[in-house]
């Protein structure tokens, strides 16, 4: 951005200037304004912005109305890399343009030899051919201006060399990256061919495992089943071991019963026996050896005060 020193920014980042401080063809597109009398130079704005990655720019020239003839004002749009070549393209198309819309009045002139946009154009061809003024009176002027036409065109060039450059550079930085990516896309997708083979393997292993379960639930709803008639069969087994324990116990409680009725009619006769007996015989005696012994007790509580 060197050749654009003298550039207005506004706010909205659009660049302004008249781009006279660089040898190309706004300053040719200027020179000839200025032998048709114009006051002003054309004024160039331009902002730059990325599309898809890609740093693009688009830029405006204005050549205002002429002051005293009736030309209209020229405006044009380009698309450019960047604000310098996008402005070379203005005044490119501008200078072309200028000589399509005033022929008569650039025939008398260098400029008249400019390339038209149509090869054969016919007032160019004209122009070119019948150009004995050119050649004759102003043959130095006219020669400096192809030179200068010549100078101009090997900028542009250059430019466009330049930002091809900077086209073939980002296309491969872009190329490599796409390439990287596929890589990476490729080893994802045989991650998720080896995942998926995975995943095939383990959704068998789960319906085995289903199956197996499911035969384990119908061996265990048999084993239930089976489970339920024993305890039913244990139950009605209980039932009639009880029932002949029952039927086993009520002869043992009848003899036991009339035993002990027994057993409590003879009681009263043994107690009455014994009751006879003692009536028989009498009130027993005393025994003689009680006076002994409270005799020696007396004797010895005597001996006892003799001390």
């Amino acid at each position: 951005m060197a050749d654009v020193q003298r550039i207005f920014w506004d706010a909205e980042g659009y660049a302004h200037t008249d781009c006279l401080y660089w040898e190309g063809f706004p300053r040719i597109l200027w020179d000839t304004l200025r032998i048709y009398h114009y006051p002003d130079p054309p004024q160039y704005k331009g902002r730059e912005f990325t599309e898809v990655g890609v740093p693009r720019c688009r830029a405006t020239i204005t050549i205002t109305h002429h002051p005293t003839l009736e030309w209209q004002s020229i405006e044009i749009e380009v698309v450019g890399y960047r604000l310098v070549d996008a402005f070379e393209v203005a005044a490119l198309k501008a200078i072309t343009t200028f000589c399509e819309q005033h022929p008569n009045a650039v025939v008398a002139y260098p400029i008249g030899l400019f390339p038209a946009v149509f090869a054969h154009d016919a007032e160019w061809t004209f122009r070119t051919t019948y150009l004995r003024r050119l050649v004759g009176d102003i043959a130095e002027e006219t020669l400096r201006a192809v030179i200068r036409y010549m100078n101009a065109q090997y900028r542009f060039q250059s430019l466009k060399q330049r930002c091809m450059d900077d086209m073939v550079n980002l296309a491969q930085d872009f190329h490599r990256d796409l390439t990287l990516k596929d890589d990476q896309i490729h080893s994802l997708g045989q991650g998720i061919a080896g995942r998926d083979t995975t995943i095939g393997h383990l959704e068998v292993q789960i319906l085995e495992g289903d199956t197996q379960i499911l035969q384990r639930n119908i061996v265990i709803d048999f084993l239930e089943e089976q489970v339920h008639d024993l305890n039913q069969e244990l139950g009605d087994a209980l039932g009639h071991i009880e029932m002949l324990q029952e039927q086993q116990m009520s002869p043992l409680v009848l003899n036991e019963l009339e035993e002990e009725e027994e057993g409590s009619e003879k009681e009263p006769e043994e107690i009455e026996g014994v009751s006879e007996i003692d009536s028989e015989h009498g009130d027993p005696e005393p025994n003689p050896q009680d006076d002994d012994s409270s005799s020696g007790s007396a004797s010895s509580v005597g001996n006892l005060d003799n001390f």
